[in-house]
C-alpha cells in the first residue's frame, strides 16, 4: 500500500457499529487525524438505511456484524442504492471468506479490528484517494479452492491476458500494444471481466483479480 497525500475532509461520515465506545472512539480518531467535521452513528442496519437518504453523506464506515444485518447481500444493498459512496468494513473478523465476501459486494475496503490507530488512518487515507484496499492477511491464509477461484476458469485465455494486465496497473493501451490487438478489443473482454468477477469498477476488477491469479 502507497501512502497519499493528507487533504481536508469534506462530507459526512456514518459510522455504524453496534459498540458505543467504539464508535465515540472513531469518531474522535477521524476528527482529530482526517479533520472530520460532521458524523453520523448507527448501532442498527435500519439505522443505516435511513441515514442513506443524507445528501452530504459521502462514507460509510461499517462492522459486519451490526445488528439487522442477515448477509453480505445488506452491502450490495448499500452500494446500490448509495453508488456514488465509499463503503469500508472495519470488523473484528479476519475469515478469508468474510474479507472475500465483502469485496465480492463490491466495498472499497476491508479493516481488521486489530490494526493500530495510525495503521487504521492510512488505509482509510488510502481509500479516500480512490483505491481499493485489501488486507495482506488474505494473501497469508491458506486458500483451498472456493467459488471466486473457479471463476477464473471461466475467463478465455485473452481474457486472463487482460485481466493480468489490469493487476500490473496497465493502461488499456498498453494492454492492447503488449497483446497487438484493438483497443477497443481489451475494453470488450473488461467488460466481460467485469461481469464474471462482479467488480464495479477498475479498482475493484484490479484488487479482486490480484487474488484470484496472484
Amino acid at each position: 500500500m502507497r501512502a497519499t497525500a493528507q487533504r481536508d475532509f469534506s462530507g459526512t461520515v456514518l459510522i455504524a457499529d453496534d459498540h458505543e465506545v467504539f464508535r465515540l472512539g472513531l469518531v474522535q480518531l477521524l476528527r482529530s487525524s482526517l479533520k472530520v467535521k460532521r458524523f453520523l452513528q448507527a448501532e442498527t442496519f435500519s439505522e443505516v438505511a435511513g441515514h442513506l437518504k443524507d445528501p452530504e453523506l459521502v462514507l460509510v464506515i461499517i462492522d459486519l456484524g451490526l445488528d439487522g444485518m442477515t448477509s453480505v447481500k445488506d452491502l450490495v444493498r448499500i452500494r446500490r442504492q448509495r453508488s456514488d459512496l465509499q463503503l469500508v468494513v472495519v470488523s473484528g473478523s479476519d475469515a478469508r471468506e468474510d474479507i472475500l465476501q465483502a469485496l465480492w459486494a463490491g466495498v472499497h475496503g476491508y479493516i481488521v479490528k486489530t490494526q493500530h490507530t495510525d495503521q487504521l488512518i492510512d488505509k482509510l487515507r488510502y481509500i479516500l484517494s480512490g483505491e481499493i484496499y485489501v488486507p495482506p492477511i488474505l494473501a497469508e491464509q491458506p486458500a483451498p479452492e472456493a467459488p471466486q477461484q473457479r471463476l477464473t476458469k471461466k475467463l478465455s485465455s485473452r481474457q486472463h491476458q487482460v485481466l493480468k494486465g489490469l493487476v500490473e496497473g496497465k493502461s488499456n493501451k498498453e494492454i492492447a500494444k503488449g497483446l497487438n490487438v484493438a483497443e477497443g478489443t481489451v475494453k470488450m473482454h473488461l467488460a466481460a471481466l467485469y461481469r464474471v468477477l462482479g467488480a464495479t469498477n477498475r479498482a475493484h476488477a484490479a484488487a479482486l483479480g490480484k487474488q484470484l491469479i496472484g
